[in-house]
C-alpha cells in the first residue's frame, strides 16, 4: 500500500473538536485554532503555525487544555506536511504530554495514530504497528466504533506490507461494519482488502472486489471528496499487479498507464513508473522499462530534492516563527509598562483585600476556638458517660461473679444433700436387711421379747423423719421449686415430688433406686410415667425440664 493512503486517516483525526467558549477569549482561541487548520489545508504553513503557536501560548496560559492539545497536534502536522519529521514528532510529543497530563483516552489516540504515520515515513514498520495498535485498543475502550474502523484500516495496511496477512485480514473484517457512515475510509478498508486477497494470490476475488470499487471512487471524485484521488491510483495500481500475475499484461498495463496520467505527486509517481517498468519488462519491452527505471531514477532524485527543498522551507518557517515570537514579546514589554498604573492599584486593593481577609479569619479563628471549646465539653460529656457505662459494666460483672459464688455454693449445698440422701438411703437397707436376717431365725417366732423389738424396729423405719427433714433442707436450698413443680403439675403424688427431686439433683438410676428400694429397671419405668404424666414432649428429657423450672 502507498504511503500517501495513510495520510488520509491522519488529516480525519486532525480537524480540531469543537469546544463550547466559557468566555469571549476562549471562543477567539477556538476562532484562531479553526483559521490555523484552514491554513494547513490550503498548505499555507507558515500562516497557520503562527495563528496556532499563538492560541497554544494563549490556551496554556488560561489552562484551556483542550485547545492547547488541538492547536499542538495541528502543529505537529504542518511539520508532518512539510517532511520535518523531526520537529512534527516534537510537537506530537507536546502533544501527548497534554493528554496524559491534562485530557484523556480520546486524545491520547489522536496522537497515537499521527506518530504511526510519521512511522512510516521513517521506514519503521515496527514502531508504526506499535503506535496504530495503542490507537486502536484506546478507540475500543471508548467504544468509538469508527475510529476503531479507522484505526483498524490503518493497522491493515501495514500488516500487509509487513507480511501479517492473517492478522490483517481480520482487522479488515472488524472494521468494515463500523464504516458504513463514513464512505471515503469504508472504500478504503475495501482497498485495503483487495490489496490483501492480492497478496494471498487469490487474484480473481481480488479483481472482482477492485473493479467493484473503482466506480464508487470515481463516484465520490465527482462529490469532491479531497482523499480519494491517490485511493483511486492505489487501487489502479493493485489492479495492474493481479492482470499482471494472471499474466493479462494489455490490461495490466492499461490500468498503469491511467494511473500514470492521473498522479501528479512526485513520491506516489516513483510507485507508478515502477509498475510500469515491471510490466514492459513482462511484455519484453525492454526500452519501454528501462524509460520507466529511468523514470523512478529521476522521479526518486525529484523527491529527494524535494524533500531538500520542504526542508530549507521548514527552517525558513522556524525562523520566521522565532522573529514572529521577538516581536509578540516585544508587544508584551510594552504592553507591560502600559498596565504599571493598573498594578498599582491592584496593589492597593489587594492590601485592602488582605485587610478584609485578615478581619475574615480573625472572626473565624474566634468562631473555631468557641467550637473547639464547645467539642472539648462534649468530648468531657462523653467520657464521663463512658465511665458511668464502665462502671455499670463493672457491677453487672460483680452481680454475675456473686451469682456464680451462690451457684457454687447451690450445688455444694445439695452435694451434701445428695450425700445424705444416701447415707439415710444406705442405713435403712441396712436395718432392712438386719431385720430380714433376724426374722428368718426360727427362735424369734417363738420369742414374744425379741419379735416385739422387731416390730418396733419397722414402725421406725417407716416414721423416720430424717427424711422430712432432707426435704426441709432441699427446698431451703432451691427455693420454689417444689412449689413450682406442685403449681404446675398438681396430679404430682408425694412420691413422685420425691422422685424428680432426686431427678433434679442429677442422681442416677442406680442411686435413686437405692434410696427408693426399688430396682433400677423400676426406676427407669417410673420415669416414663412421671415424663407422660406432666405431658413432657419426646424431644426433651425430663432432667433438663426440671433444670428450667
Amino acid at each position: 500500500m502507498r504511503l500517501s493512503t495513510y495520510a488520509i486517516l491522519l488529516f480525519i483525526c486532525l480537524f480540531p473538536l469543537q469546544f463550547l467558549a466559557q468566555q469571549e477569549t476562549q471562543a477567539t482561541v477556538i476562532d484562531r485554532i479553526d483559521l490555523g487548520v484552514k491554513y494547513l489545508s490550503e498548505k499555507e504553513h507558515i500562516k497557520s503555525i503562527e495563528e496556532l503557536i499563538d492560541a497554544k501560548e494563549i490556551a496554556i496560559q488560561n489552562k484551556w487544555y483542550p485547545q492547547a492539545f488541538n492547536a499542538t497536534l495541528n502543529i505537529g502536522t504542518n511539520y508532518y506536511l512539510m517532511m520535518d519529521y523531526g520537529e512534527a514528532f516534537q510537537y506530537y510529543l507536546k502533544a501527548y504530554e497534554l493528554a496524559i497530563n491534562h485530557l484523556g483516552a480520546s486524545q491520547q489516540m489522536s496522537v497515537y495514530n499521527n506518530i504511526g504515520v510519521l512511522y512510516i515515513e521513517e521506514k519503521d514498520a515496527i514502531k508504526s504497528e506499535d503506535s496504530f495498535f495503542k490507537a486502536y485498543e484506546i478507540a475500543k475502550s471508548l467504544d468509538d466504533k469508527r475510529q476503531m474502523g479507522a484505526y483498524g484500516i490503518n493497522l491493515a495496511l501495514l500488516l500487509n506490507k509487513t507480511g501479517k496477512l492473517d492478522l490483517a485480514e481480520q482487522y479488515i473484517e472488524e472494521a468494515l461494519p463500523h464504516l458504513k457512515e463514513s464512505p471515503g475510509i469504508y472504500l478504503l478498508a475495501k482497498i485495503a482488502k483487495t490489496e490483501n486477497l492480492l497478496l494471498r494470490n487469490q487474484y480473481e476475488k481480488a479483481e472482482k472486489l477492485g473493479l467493484e470499487i473503482l466506480p464508487e471512487i470515481e463516484k465520490l471524485e465527482l462529490l469532491s471528496d479531497r482523499f480519494t484521488f491517490n485511493d483511486k491510483v492505489t487501487l489502479l495500481l493493485i489492479l495492474s499487479e493481479i492482470y499482471e500475475k494472471q499474466n493479462e499484461l494489455k490490461l495490466a498495463k492499461e490500468y498503469a498507464l491511467r494511473a500514470r496520467d492521473i498522479q501528479e505527486n512526485i513520491e506516489e509517481r516513483a510507485d507508478v513508473y515502477d509498475r510500469l517498468a515491471t510490466v514492459y519488462m513482462k511484455t519484453q519491452d525492454f526500452k519501454g522499462a528501462m524509460s520507466y527505471k529511468d523514470s523512478v531514477l529521476i522521479a526518486t532524485d525529484s523527491l529527494h530534492s524535494i524533500k531538500n527543498s520542504a526542508l530549507y522551507k521548514s527552517e525558513k518557517v522556524k525562523y520566521q516563527i522565532q522573529n514572529y515570537k521577538h516581536e509578540i514579546s516585544e508587544s508584551k514589554k510594552l504592553l507591560k509598562k502600559e498596565q504599571q498604573f493598573f498594578y498599582t492599584l491592584i496593589v492597593v486593593l489587594l492590601i485592602i483585600l488582605f485587610f478584609l481577609v485578615w478581619i475574615y479569619k480573625n472572626n473565624l479563628l474566634k468562631q473555631k476556638q468557641k467550637k473547639r471549646i464547645f467539642d472539648l465539653e462534649l468530648a468531657k460529656e462523653k467520657t464521663e458517660n463512658l465511665l458511668l457505662e464502665e462502671r455499670h459494666r463493672e457491677k453487672e460483672a460483680l452481680v454475675l461473679l456473686e451469682k456464680e459464688r451462690l451457684k457454687n455454693e447451690l450445688d455444694i449445698k445439695n452435694r451434701e444433700l445428695t450425700a445424705r440422701a444416701m447415707y439415710l438411703a444406705s442405713k435403712n437397707e441396712l436395718i432392712e436387711d438386719v431385720i430380714q436376717s433376724i426374722s428368718k431365725n426360727s427362735q424369734i417366732a417363738t420369742n414374744a421379747s425379741l419379735k416385739s423389738q422387731i416390730n418396733d424396729l419397722k414402725q421406725h423405719l417407716k416414721k423416720d423423719t430424717q427424711w422430712d427433714s432432707f426435704f426441709k433442707h432441699f427446698e431451703e436450698l432451691n427455693q420454689g421449686f417444689l412449689d413450682n413443680l406442685r403449681t404446675k403439675h398438681p396430679k404430682l403424688t408425694s412420691n413422685d415430688i420425691r422422685f424428680l427431686t432426686f431427678l433434679y439433683m442429677n442422681l442416677s438410676n442406680q442411686e435413686i433406686a437405692s434410696l427408693l428400694n426399688i430396682t433400677p429397671q423400676s426406676c427407669r419405668k417410673r420415669k416414663e410415667r412421671i415424663s407422660k404424666k406432666m405431658d413432657i414432649p419426646d424431644s426433651l428429657t425430663l432432667h433438663a425440664y426440671l433444670s428450667a423450672i
